[in-house]
């Protein structure tokens, strides 16, 4: 598990600069322009979704089973995904552009965005992943994140617009994909030119196409709600949406950080070792949980001065609610969607049923979020997430059932426990924010503890010798 825990550190320091970074905007914008950069922010979801159609996933694949990095693979994908940015800025510009609620600053905003998918054409983060080296593609990441950060911090103190930002977040991204080139420059040089037909723009594209469509149908899941609350609640609307539900969509990307580490291990025993997949399975699951499930029951009992702290605006306080709905879906994403989804299906080659369910969870989605958010407004909304990934690790959880049995039991009942016990001490003392943080770090350190002990036992056993 050591290229999760690499992952895991990377994807932690660059996931604090983008926090950081849309913080401080919702600090310094309010919730008015705020809510108009998450509108654009959640476009270019899809617009990233559409740029990169499952292509670095498959190339990331193609490298790791071949153990070099072929020249002609380098440019069929950098072509195809260059083409798309560019095709997905244009319609994506062109269609909110007629749409009457869309503000001529969004429009500036999307554009800056649909710039950063182009600069992301060439990031070499894929080539890094199949070739082992987490900790090259944590550096490219930090330095994107990093970058947009600091030149962020420059146009705010010049007092420039909030379009500002996304310009810089291309700028971030520009500075992250020359860093690669340089660092692949002299081996694609070396490997001269490939005649690999498997890798023309075409092959390429066609094979990618397929994880294509089930990463659309996720980012779809993810970030189609905020575009519905934007649309019915206003740009204020929105602003208080996200800055609800941004932190737990933060923490669940951890959480697929971590995957891309364990994630080769798991598709390797899934096919050559069931008993070693089985316990690989199971020792994932509990670190998730050990990782995540404290801190998100604590952040349920600790949302408002959370949200406090981050924002320093009173007006966040309407936030509250939706704060605590996302610390129940960041735990479901996290085991659904993560932890079930690439950890079995996708291990498992089970790609069509991975599409399947993302689709009947996005239907029900669909229809439920407009409505609850007429109905209950930003509350509603977070509900209705609520209940799309409820369906969705149901779905989930029959099919993953056919080729292990999860230990819920195993993984669960110690951390919940522990963040459970953690916050009603807290609340019981009536302590403020930070001294109830000594509870929680206090309920993180058993977890290492045992995590550590599970560690230094394992090899002792694991080469024990069979009883015939």
């Amino acid at each position: 598990m050591q290229g999760s825990g690499i992952a895991v550190a990377g994807g932690l320091v660059s996931q604090a600069l983008k926090m950081a970074v849309l913080i401080y905007l919702a600090r310094v914008y309010g919730a008015n322009e705020f809510g108009s950069f998450s509108f654009a922010y959640s476009v270019n979801a899809f617009l990233y979704v559409i740029a990169q159609f499952g292509l670095a996933t498959y190339a990331a694949r193609e490298v790791a089973q071949a153990g070099h990095l072929d020249p002609r693979l380098y440019r069929s994908v950098t072509i195809i995904r260059l083409a798309l940015a560019l095709c997905g800025a244009a319609v994506a510009l062109a269609v909110l552009s007629v749409v009457p609620q869309v503000t001529r600053e969004e429009l500036w905003l999307v554009a800056g965005f649909g710039l950063t998918n182009v600069a992301l054409a060439c990031l070499s983060d894929w080539v890094f992943q199949g070739m082992g080296k987490l900790q090259g593609w944590a550096a490219l990441n930090i330095t994107w994140q990093g970058t947009w950060l600091l030149i962020t911090l420059v146009a705010v103190r010049a007092q420039a617009p909030i379009r500002a930002a996304s310009f810089a977040y291309a700028a971030g991204a520009l500075a992250a994909s020359l860093a690669g080139w340089i660092w692949w420059r002299r081996r694609l040089v070396e490997d001269g030119r490939s005649t690999d037909t498997r890798h023309s723009v075409r092959h390429v594209l066609r094979q990618g196409a397929h994880l294509g469509a089930g990463t659309m149908l996720q980012t779809f899941l993810v970030w189609i709600d905020i575009i519905i609350v934007r649309m019915l609640l206003g740009q204020h609307g929105a602003g208080l949406y996200a800055a609800g539900n941004r932190i737990a969509l933060g923490l669940a990307m951890l959480a697929g950080f971590y995957m891309q580490g364990a994630f080769p291990l798991l598709a390797r025993a899934a096919l050559e070792d069931p008993v070693g997949y089985k316990r690989c399975f199971q020792q994932t699951y509990n670190n998730l949980s050990s990782i995540f499930v404290p801190g998100a029951v604590w952040g349920i009992f600790y949302a408002p001065e959370i949200l406090d702290l981050l924002y320093k605006r009173p007006e966040y306080s309407a936030s509250v609610p939706v704060f605590e709905v996302f610390q129940v879906v960041l735990i479901l994403t996290v085991f659904g969607v993560v932890f079930y989804g690439f950890g079995v299906l996708l291990a498992f080659r089970r790609d069509r049923t991975f599409q399947q369910d993302f689709t009947a969870a996005s239907v029900v989605y669909l229809l439920a979020c407009p409505f609850l958010t007429w109905r209950w407004g930003i509350t509603g909304a977070a509900v209705a997430a609520l209940l799309a990934q409820l369906i969705l690790f149901a779905l989930f959880e029959i099919q993953v059932r056919r080729f292990v049995v999860p230990g819920h039991l195993e993984a669960l009942l110690q951390p919940c426990l522990l963040g459970l016990g953690a916050t009603l001490f807290a609340r019981l003392l009536s302590l403020s924010l930070f001294p109830a943080l000594f509870f929680l770090a206090l309920a993180y350190g058993v977890l290492a503890v045992r995590y550590l002990r599970v560690a230094s036992w394992r090899p002792a056993t694991d080469h024990q010798p069979q009883v015939k």
